[in-house]
């Protein structure tokens, strides 16, 4: 099993050492890089050593795990991020910034092994090298939604977009119709086939051969065009621009 190099950041010291222990109890084949106790310096070693994962405690005095998150988001080959925090209606703010996961105080073990467990997955995603494992025999070309009181199966060729919004994800058909679904965008991202399906944005996964037009936004941002009786836009965010790239010729 790979080792996986592991941060963690908590403000309060004894937090963070009980943290350290567990999350090498849950998972042997941890390295542990570093163990810090305030925002600015765990960016500056998170940036300097390239951990694979950061568990970051939301609620620190100066330089927060938001803000923290959010400035690694934007460098290449970003860690994923894990939030810990004591307060459960931070979740959203987690996610707004590409978390992977975020687990709730007072710790324990199964949630340590299901992140960690998660971490892995997408990892061995990663290391496809750019194809990643969505063209592998584990992509999934249908899904289940909810419709009255029966599931109706969707195939992923019929999707137009998928979006989040108000802590729930929705997919939309290339018959302008809309779904509501129980899997997160990321659940989406891992399944779908990459050549076809583009994360632009935190809260959207686009068809790429349902975009129409590129509009060029302020400061070098981008619009999203698609197919539709109605017009839709669909930004893209800041962080998935070259990624866009690789799809589409600028």
């Amino acid at each position: 099993m790979k080792s996986l190099r592991v941060m963690i950041v908590d403000d309060e010291q004894r937090m963070a050492e009980e943290l350290k222990i567990m999350v090498r109890e849950a998972d042997s084949a941890i390295e542990i890089t570093d163990v810090c106790y305030d925002g600015e310096t765990a960016l500056a070693l998170a940036m300097e050593k390239k951990p694979d994962i950061i568990f970051l405690d939301i609620e620190m005095p100066g330089l927060d795990g938001l803000k923290v998150a959010e400035c690694l988001s934007k460098t290449n080959n970003a860690p994923m991020i894990v939030f810990v925090t004591a307060y459960d209606e931070f979740a959203l703010k987690a996610f707004s910034v590409n978390a992977v996961d975020y687990i709730v105080k007072p710790l324990d073990e199964e949630s340590i092994k299901r992140v960690l467990e998660k971490c892995r997955n997408i990892l061995q995603h990663w290391e496809f090298d750019g194809e990643d494992a969505r063209n592998s025999k584990e992509i999934c070309k249908k899904f289940s939604v909810e419709k009255g009181d029966r599931m109706e199966i969707i195939d992923s060729d019929t999707i137009r977009y998928i979006y989040a919004k108000d802590r729930q994800v929705f997919i939309v058909t290339k018959d302008d119709v809309q779904y509501l679904t129980r899997m997160t965008l990321h659940d989406f991202e891992l399944r779908l086939p990459v050549k076809k399906f583009f994360r632009c944005h935190r809260n959207f996964i686009v068809n790429i051969d349902e975009i129409r037009q590129i509009v060029t936004w302020f400061k070098q941002r981008y619009l999203l065009v698609l197919n539709g009786k109605n017009k839709i836009e669909i930004p893209v965010g800041r962080v998935y621009v070259n990624k866009m790239k690789q799809y589409i010729e600028l």
